[in-house]
């Protein structure tokens, strides 16, 4: 392993001549090290306390079938991801899995469609931490009497700071903080399995209207929301942006990704589930203003709604720790391929010499995601986010299809099973969720596609492969 301080990776020269990246960053993570950063930053807990209302006040108890429609396209996708990853395994994620499927008579289109992604990603990296950290802002608010949005933005800044650390620190950090989550989900989940009652909710969705009576959700209502439980899976591919940390990723990091997800439905699916079907009433469930403390209230008491509440706050820090600690590494990567003009890759490249880690990036991060927090609803973040990642989704679904045609996943250490099932299944349900979106939130993702577009039409293209020319990871680095 290679450390370097050299501001801006300016003696990355030897890594420009081989082909390859130089190891920066350090190699210290076992494969479940990985999985529970991974994890956090999926934080199961999280999503189902602040971001599962979101389909909750809208689709009612259809947001069971939502979830479980979300999962069918994560195994899906998963399975496109683990392929990809397997082969490259960079921090920069899905733009450099997607620059790399094109190859041969399709690399024209490898740097305009793998900008396109990174430009979704860059919604991500401002919406998403901000989305955790104001959601649980809000249950916070309750127990601590502070205003979610202040209390959001403290969060960011703090999980900033802690998020320069080293890796490992950080991966011990979160799977302390992840086992205690998963005491929060499992409450949830016995709560609502020893009231349980409302099983024909969830084949037959119903919503609480103003007049506290059960209307019928319509299936393409469900449908729609499924944007929104995608979100709440997603993360279980981030595992690839802690690769260039991770001792045999390329061995491994398949793994790591199917793992990832299979833990996270089952954590959040089952909770989901029980609390539907455990609600005393349905309608106030759908109708409150924040559902899980009505939940939790109605079949316990204040006491462990406030427990609860507690854990959630250190689920809410974890999340948003592993959240940061995986976008830092995206803008790290895009930097050291010099996505930004003049010295400001050089600066966003740069690594700390004792920590090594990226600290302008992590930075950068947490003061957007503060920033939203104070001026955003989480609404409107959610539905956002949820609407991006649908086509971010689709075009990994596409590269997967693309890169054994170019034969560019041939080396790769997982193959996926009845390919090209998985990525046509895939893309099919995906365009069809896309549609069901709203006419505001299509035009936001259509948007940032545009934009990212032209940013690499008129800096990035001029620049004749001096700028995103994306290199691999070396295979020997799996034994460092």
């Amino acid at each position: 392993m290679v450390q370097n301080a050299d501001p801006g990776g300016l003696g990355d020269k030897a890594g420009a001549t081989t082909g390859h990246y130089e190891q920066k960053l350090s190699r210290s993570l076992s494969t479940w090290g990985n999985i529970m950063i991974t994890l956090s930053g999926v934080t199961p807990a999280v999503s189902v306390f602040a971001i599962a209302p979101v389909a909750l006040v809208e689709a009612g108890s259809g947001t069971f079938l939502s979830f479980i429609f979300a999962a069918i396209l994560g195994v899906v996708m998963a399975l496109c991801w683990a392929e990809l990853s397997s082969s490259y395994p960079i921090s920069g994620g899905d733009y450099a899995l997607v620059w790399h499927s094109f190859k041969g008579r399709a690399k024209p289109l490898a740097g305009p469609m793998s900008f396109i992604t990174f430009a979704l990603y860059v919604d991500f990296i401002a919406f998403i931490p901000a989305t955790i950290a104001l959601g649980a802002g809000e249950y916070l608010g309750v127990v601590f009497s502070v205003d979610a949005k202040i209390l959001g933005a403290a969060i960011m800044i703090l999980a900033a700071l802690v998020a320069m650390l080293k890796i490992r620190f950080n991966a011990i950090l979160t799977g302390i903080f992840l086992g205690i989550e998963m005491l929060a989900l499992l409450t949830l989940t016995v709560l609502g399995i020893i009231h349980a009652h409302h099983f024909g909710a969830l084949i037959h969705p119903q919503l609480g209207n103003s007049h506290s009576v059960l209307v019928p959700v319509a299936f393409s209502g469900v449908l729609a929301l499924t944007a929104v439980a995608i979100f709440s899976y997603n993360g279980y591919a981030n595992a690839v942006n802690f690769a260039e940390e991770t001792k045999g990723s390329h061995r491994t990091i398949a793994k790591a990704i199917l793992i990832s997800l299979l833990i996270t439905v089952v954590a959040e699916l089952l909770p989901i589930t029980a609390v539907i079907v455990g609600a005393p009433s349905l309608s106030k469930l759908t109708t409150s203003a924040i559902p899980l403390e009505y939940f939790i209230k109605a079949t316990s008491s204040n006491t462990v709604y406030d427990i609860v509440a507690i854990g959630i706050a250190l689920a809410v820090f974890n999340a948003t720790l592993a959240i940061i600690l995986s976008y830092a590494r995206i803008l790290f990567s895009a930097s050291r391929d010099k996505a930004w003009p003049g010295k400001l890759s050089d600066w966003m490249a740069w690594v700390h010499p004792k920590t090594q880690s990226p600290w302008l990036p992590t930075a950068i991060v947490g003061v957007a995601g503060a920033i939203l927090c104070l001026t955003v609803s989480l609404g409107t973040l959610a539905n956002l986010t949820g609407a991006s990642l649908v086509a971010d989704y689709a075009i990994i679904a596409i590269a997967a299809i693309v890169a054994r045609t170019t034969g560019a996943t041939r080396h790769s250490h997982y193959r996926m099973p009845l390919w090209p099932l998985p990525p046509i299944l895939a893309i099919a349900g995906l365009v069809y969720v896309f549609t069901q979106q709203t006419g505001y939130l299509l035009e936001v993702t259509l948007i940032t596609i545009a934009i990212g577009l032209l940013y690499w039409l008129i800096v990035i293209l001029p620049q004749k492969g001096k700028a995103w020319d994306l290199r691999e990871i070396a295979q020997e680095g799996d034994s460092q």
